[in-house]
């Protein structure tokens, strides 16, 4: 059998068990709170950016904090302010990735013809692109030690040290091997102070970069906040900021500005592949260029049963007395230790992220076949899915690339660390959808010259909803004749914000690309009741800027049919709706 097709036959029979729906399609590159400390303060570790889910209960703020890092491990190191004494546990990559799943902004289109359109074709298009505990930890120590909590957790190394003074604290960091970077001493400054704390993690010998996790941060305290003053320390230019606040109601940003963006800059019929830009250059033009933008605020509902299905993770007793590595493999695959990515027409599945870790450190793939691995565009997840094939088969065939085929493992032992760095902290994150009603993402993009306030959250009970999905509408106007472009047919695209924009030669050609017009509609001050006060409306300018660039359509033709070439690729495949509805697609979303 084709090693290929072995793999492929893998993955669906491990798919076919799956319970819960919807799994991780596509997810941008991990993120992290705080500030990474490598060991030589002259070479800044660079952060790709923040992925943050916050839940507020009862005084007792949980974060559960996504980290990326590249580099080597024992140069691994992170600091993270906080305002009292923390619980720390670790968390699951699985959980983002399902949040980002359920929760990205989508954007389609439903397509109308008027007139003889020879093309016509039915049916819609929606495709887009794309338990707390009470918090308190030991009381601090009556000496000038900063040291508060130092232990070890997952694959990490802790300690949690007072904050009163900053240089016994930088003194400790520099003695235990917690290095700060080139510019982090006086960007701590804003968070030295009486009753202040600072949590910091190192990977434990014996752990490599493959080793990192989320971790779940528990303390006291009223609102969550992201310490991004010192996140400037080592930020890319305009790097993202994703954050989920779970709660009872809407979350807002309480010290900076909220943004409504200009949709009629979306670029619809790729489905908005524009729309980190649109938001970056849209959130800039508020004071500071400190805002957020509410990417969904709705029903946390929409994350049931994806992390804590019913009978996942199997029978870990099962599990401890199974001595077969390629049974016990088998049984992680069929058992949901994996997530799937479902798209048209095609199905995969990959075993997550910190099941590969723990896997890599009991049963390793071998290092001859790990090279033939990636010369074949294939993964180590590859390998476990299709283990029987490889040790069985493919090992009789290149006996070569398995001299160092090691399958002696302690299941008991290689079943607790599954239990700790997987089974638990997955369980956990499911349950932060039971416990909480509602659900908000917020995104932005910042530069480190404009990290100069640490963003605070709050909530309204009083704002709307807002959907992650967005629909629009484009209308050929078939007949029409373009004098510039007679084999396409003029059309009009109708925001989903009743913006109407025209293409007199075709939706291939977008005369708006270079438009001059405000990328927000609004700018907004959010409190936590009542509606949005509106500081900036752009609504007017934008309106303007649309009249004075658009221009009569062309003559009708002496056909009523549209010209073969009258739709692009992206629209052409969406389909026909009904008038009635589609005219309720231009309504202008509600407001607060």
């Amino acid at each position: 059998m084709n090693h290929r097709l072995a793999v492929r036959l893998a993955a669906v029979s491990a798919g076919a068990v799956l319970v819960g729906g919807v799994f991780l399609l596509r997810a941008p590159a991990a993120r992290a709170c705080g500030c990474f400390t490598p060991p030589d303060p002259t070479v800044p570790i660079v952060q790709a950016g923040e992925r943050i889910a916050f839940q507020v209960d009862d005084g007792v703020v949980t974060a559960h904090i996504q980290i990326q890092y590249k580099g080597a491990a024992e140069e691994f190191g992170w600091l993270l302010p906080l305002p009292s004494v923390p619980t720390l546990e670790v968390g699951t990559d699985e959980l983002f990735g399902q949040l980002i799943q359920q929760t990205q902004p989508r954007y389609s289109l439903v397509v109308e013809y008027e007139g003889d359109c020879a093309f016509n074709s039915a049916g819609s298009s929606d495709d887009g692109a794309g338990d707390s505990d009470s918090g308190d930890g030991p009381a601090p120590p009556e000496s000038e030690d900063p040291l508060i909590v130092q232990g070890s957790i997952g694959p990490y190394d802790y300690a949690v040290l007072s904050a009163d003074s900053k240089d016994p604290m930088l003194g400790w960091l520099g003695d235990n091997g917690f290095f700060v970077p080139a510019g982090t001493d006086e960007a701590v400054d804003p968070y030295i102070r009486p009753g202040a704390y600072f949590l910091a993690l190192k990977l434990r010998k014996g752990n490599d970069v493959g080793d990192i996790q989320p971790v779940v941060v528990k303390y006291a305290s009223d609102l969550p906040m992201i310490p991004i003053v010192l996140t400037g320390v080592a930020a890319d230019p305009d790097m993202p900021v994703m954050v989920w606040v779970l709660g009872e109601d809407r979350a807002i940003p309480r010290n900076y500005f909220h943004t409504e963006i200009n949709d009629a800059e979306i670029d619809w019929f790729s489905f908005g592949a524009n729309y980190i830009d649109v938001i970056t250059r849209a959130v800039d033009e508020a004071d500071e260029h400190q805002s957020f933008v509410t990417e969904y605020a709705g029903d946390s509902a929409i994350m049931l049963d994806l992390l804590d299905y019913p009978s996942r993770f199997g029978d870990l007793d099962e599990l401890r007395s199974n001595t077969d590595a390629v049974n016990y493999v088998e049984y992680l695959s069929s058992t949901g230790y994996t997530a799937a990515s479902f798209s048209p027409g095609s199905f995969s599945a990959t075993f997550t992220s910190q099941t590969l870790a723990v896997l890599a450190r009991h049963l390793p793939v071998p290092a001859a076949l790990a090279e033939y691995l990636t010369n074949q565009g294939l993964t180590t997840s590859d390998y476990y899915f299709g283990i029987r094939y490889y040790v069985d088969e493919l090992s009789k065939q290149q006996p070569e690339l398995f001299e160092d085929l090691d399958l002696e493992f302690d299941p008991i032992e290689l079943t607790n660390e599954l239990e700790e760095r997987v089974v638990v902290p997955t369980l956990a994150a499911g349950e932060l959808f039971r416990k909480n009603s509602y659900m908000t993402r917020l995104f932005t993009t910042m530069s480190a010259d404009e990290m100069t306030r640490d963003p605070v959250f709050s909530f309204n009970p009083d704002l709307p909803d807002v959907s992650n999905v967005h629909q629009g509408r484009v209308v050929y106007h078939c007949g029409l004749i373009s004098e510039d472009s007679p084999n396409t047919t003029p059309a009009t695209l109708f925001t989903e914000d009743g913006w109407e924009l025209a293409f007199p030669d075709g939706v291939g050609v977008n005369p708006w690309t270079s438009i001059n017009w405000p990328l927000s509609r609004f700018i907004q001050v959010e409190r936590e009741e009542g509606a949005s006060e509106v500081v900036v409306d752009n609504s007017d300018a934008i309106a303007q800027v649309i009249a004075d660039n658009t221009e009569p359509f062309p003559r009708r033709g002496d056909d009523d049919g549209c010209a073969a070439g009258g739709g692009s690729g992206a629209a052409g495949g969406l389909a026909v709706g009904g008038l009635a509805l589609l005219l309720g697609l231009r309504r202008r979303r509600r407001r607060g």
